[in-house]
C-alpha cells in the first residue's frame, strides 16, 4: 500500500495523510518540512569532490599496480614458452646432463610464476578489499557531516522534518523530538 501510495498520489500527499491518521492533520500544515538528495551533496561538495579524488587516486595507484604485476605475469609466461619450446626442439641434441639441466631451470622458473601468479592475486585481492574498505569508511565520515549540519540547519531555521530523498524515495534525517508520537502510541 505504501508504495503504491507514494507512486499514485506523491511524496507529499502520503505524508498528509499518515499525518492525519495519526491526529496530527490540523498541525501538519503548520510544520515545516525539508528534502535533501544526498547523492547531489556528495557529488557537489567540496569534501564530497575530495573523497571522491582520493578515491579515485588511491584507484588509479592500485589499477597501475595491478596492470604492472599482470605484464610481469604475461612476460614471464612468455619466457617460459620460449624456454619450453627450445627445449623440445634441442632435446634429442643435447646429453643427459644438460636436458637435465634445462628441464630443472623450466621447471624452477615454473614454480617462481606461480609464487608470483599467488602473490599477486593474493595482492589483488588484498588492494580491492583496502579499497572497499577506504570507501566506506570516507562515505561514512561523509554522511556523518551531513547529518550533523542537516541536524544544525534543522534546528536553526525551524524544521520540524528533512527527509532523504528525491522523486523515488524519502529517509528521515532529521525530526524535531515535539513531533514524536511514540508515547501516545505506546499508551493506546
Amino acid at each position: 500500500m505504501h508504495k503504491g501510495c507514494l507512486r499514485k498520489v506523491g511524496l507529499w500527499t502520503c505524508l498528509v495523510v499518515i499525518a492525519w491518521g495519526l491526529g496530527l492533520a490540523e498541525t501538519a500544515h503548520a510544520q515545516k518540512i525539508g528534502v535533501v538528495d544526498l547523492q547531489a551533496v556528495l557529488d557537489q561538495s567540496v569534501r564530497g569532490r575530495a573523497a571522491k579524488d582520493r578515491l579515485r587516486d588511491l584507484g588509479d595507484k592500485l589499477q597501475q599496480e595491478i596492470k604492472s604485476k599482470l605484464e610481469f605475469k604475461r612476460q614471464k609466461e612468455e619466457e617460459l614458452q620460449k624456454l619450453q619450446t627450445e627445449f623440445r626442439s634441442q632435446k634429442d641434441l643435447l646429453t643427459e646432463q644438460a636436458r637435465a639441466a634445462k628441464d630443472e631451470d623450466y621447471r624452477r622458473r615454473a614454480r617462481e610464476l606461480k609464487r608470483f601468479i599467488d602473490d599477486t592475486n593474493r595482492f589483488t585481492e588484498d588492494a580491492t578489499q583496502e579499497f572497499r574498505e577506504r570507501e566506506i569508511r570516507e562515505t561514512q565520515n561523509l554522511l556523518l557531516s551531513v547529518r550533523k549540519v542537516v541536524q544544525e540547519i534543522g534546528e536553526r531555521e525551524g524544521y520540524n522534518l528533512v527527509l532523504e530523498g528525491n522523486e523515488n524515495t524519502a529517509v528521515v534525517l532529521y525530526f524535531n523530538k515535539a513531533i514524536d508520537i511514540t508515547p501516545k502510541i505506546v499508551q493506546r
